[in-house]
């Protein structure tokens, strides 16, 4: 996928897509992933971490309902994708449609905190 085309795909979702698509239109690196795993395969896995951060106090955008957007999925496969953004450092995590398509989760989360523990 061409950076321009995922731009287009985060266009007008809201908070967490547009941080991610500014930090796209910035020159944060990108990749998705060719693989596809069912939704139910990681609404588990991405609800323990949303409960981790929050405990932590890392500050997050769109967590819980990407948790919640995976979770109604149930078994529809989807692709993954993430988004690094270095200044200032934040990771974006995405949850495409099978095709590629569209944006259907966007999780982000701030790593200052990774950067105070080096």
């Amino acid at each position: 996928m061409e950076r321009e085309e995922l731009i287009s795909l985060l266009a007008g979702q809201g908070p967490v897509t547009e941080a991610c698509r500014q930090a796209l239109e910035q020159g944060a690196s990108f990749n998705i992933w060719d693989g596809l795993v069912p939704a139910s395969n990681l609404a588990p896995t991405y609800r323990v971490r949303e409960a981790i951060t929050r405990d932590r106090g890392i500050t997050t955008l769109g967590f819980a309902a990407a948790v919640e957007t995976l979770h109604a999925l149930g078994e529809q496969p989807v692709r993954i994708g993430r988004v690094t953004q270095l200044d200032p450092p934040y990771h974006f995590q995405l949850f495409l449609a099978a095709d590629a398509a569209s944006v259907l989760a966007c999780i982000g989360v701030d790593q200052q905190h990774q950067v105070r523990r080096s």
